[in-house]
Parts: structure tokens; sequence; C-alpha cells
């Protein structure tokens, strides 16, 4: 095995005997200089095929815990499941996890949309993201609700989710290009669209725009926090206010405090990976 190109220490890309390029982890294995022969392949833990490279920046970002049981959770859907799984599945549901740990840390509760549809329409998808949140709890010795089995079945069902708003497809774009256009103004930064960190960002979006469309705002007992994060981010809660007043505009689509909460950390966590997690946006000094 050729590694080509180093991740991090302990991931890189490489190709293997056939020339085909795959994602390698393992201990020390970016540490030499690239590229090199690899001639020690005990070393390496863990391969992966087929990845966008739109998603090797998630490596840097996600901790070893959460990548391990998401790709256990992939490896027992992918054999119960007869369609083709995708080999990026493994880095979205990971980072999806991360993001679940991160709310369960702040105490943030999120309903699920559809929730009580999810066991019916989805029956494979639930009862394996049942499984899933007792393999996470397991594993990463955490507590996750079990509410949170219906949103890893969505997860699984489609990682990027539909917007469902009566419109086109291209109109859909648009709202999302109004959007981007707006924090890009606000922070005056650059958003790459082709990055993964928009791309979540985007699905974000879209199923927020699917629960305005079915009447199931999020709600739950975020108040407190909700006041919390928009004083410590209030560069961040104008942009997302000027949001709202948009999608206002554009889809008689009120917002309440609740998505705004959701909003407003979603796009400080966009910024923070695009590398524009500066003074405007960082808590205020106390």
């Amino acid at each position: 095995m050729r590694v080509i190109k180093k991740i991090n220490n302990n991931a890189a890309i490489c190709l293997d005997d056939n020339n085909s390029e795959l994602v390698a982890i393992g201990t020390g294995i970016g540490f030499p200089t690239v590229p090199y022969e690899l001639k020690d392949l005990s070393v390496v833990q863990r391969t992966y095929y087929d990845i966008n490279s739109m998603y090797y920046e998630l490596l840097n970002a996600l901790p070893k815990d959460i990548l391990e049981v998401s790709t256990k959770i992939v490896d027992v859907f992918r054999m119960r499941m007869d369609n083709s799984i995708s080999s990026n599945l493994v880095f979205t549901l990971a980072d999806h996890i991360h993001f679940a740990v991160e709310r369960l840390n702040r105490n943030i509760k999120i309903d699920t949309l559809l929730k009580y549809d999810i066991p019916h329409f989805y029956e494979k998808e639930y009862e394996m993201g049942v499984e899933a949140v007792k393999m996470i709890n397991r594993e990463l010795k955490i507590r996750l609700p079990k509410e949170e089995a219906g949103n890893i079945a969505l997860h699984l069902v489609n990682a990027g989710a539909v917007a469902g708003n009566g419109k086109s497809q291209g109109y859909v774009d648009s709202v999302i290009y109004d959007i981007r256009e707006i924090i890009s103004k606000e922070f005056n930064i650059y958003i790459d669209k082709d990055t993964f960190n928009f791309s979540r960002f985007v699905s974000h979006i879209q199923y927020m725009l699917k629960r305005e469309e079915k009447g199931a705002s999020v709600s739950s007992e975020n108040y407190k926090l909700f006041v919390s994060v928009r004083d410590e981010y209030p560069k961040t809660y104008q942009c997302v206010l000027k949001i709202k007043e948009y999608l206002n505009n554009e889809l008689a689509c009120n917002l309440n405090e609740e998505e705004l909460l959701y909003l407003i950390l979603h796009i400080n966590r966009l910024c923070v990976r695009e590398d524009c997690y500066r003074k405007s946006i960082t808590p205020t000094e106390k």
C-alpha cells in the first residue's frame, strides 16, 4: 500500500495494489513524509473506499470513538439492507452523532420530525436507529435519549434530506442561495458551497423547511438555553434574525425561538469549520 497524502497523523489517503484510492486509519500512518510505501499493513486499523474528498476534513474534527461507533452501525445497517449504501454514510452519520452528543452535553432537546410515523414508514431504519442508540450509549458511555433513534433513522433513510415545501427544487436552491448570501454579507466571509460543511448546513435548512411545511416545528424546553446562546453570540443572533425575516417574507415561514437556537448553533458550526470563527461571532467578552 502506498501512502500518497496525509490527512492527519492517524489518517491518510492511500493507493492499494490495484491502484484504487482509499482512506486508511492507523496509528501514525500519516506521520512519515509522503509519499511512501507502507510495508507493515498491521498498523492499518480500518480502510474506507469510494469516499468523496469533501469528507476528508471531517477526520480532523471527529473523535476517534465516534467514528468507530459510526462504522459499526453502518456495517450492521449494510448487512441488513438490500439496497446499496453510500460509503460516505460512515462519515456523515459520525458527524450527526457528534452533534447529537454536543446537544446532549448542552442539554438541548430536539423533537424529531414525524416521530410517530417513522416506525411505520421506515420500519427497518427505525429498528436500526433503536439499536444504534444502544450501541452509541454503550460504546461512548453516555445516555442519548430514545428519541434519537428517529433522528438516526431519518439520517439512514436519506442523510441529505429533501426540502418539500411545495416549491420546485430550483426554488429551494434559490432560497438556500439567499440564506448563504445573508450569512456571507453579515460576517463578510466567503462560504464555499462545494464543501461538506456547507452541505451539512443545507441539510439542516432542508429539514427546517420540511418541519415548517408539516407544521411540526421544533418544540422543547430550551428557552433558557436560547436566551443564554442569544446573549453569548449576539452577532450570530442578528444574522439569524435577518434569515428569519427573509423566510417570513419569502415563504410565510415564522421560525420560533427553538428553531432560532438551532440555527445559531448551525451557523456557528459552519463558520468554525470554514475558519471564520473570529471576534465577530465568538462569545462576548466578560
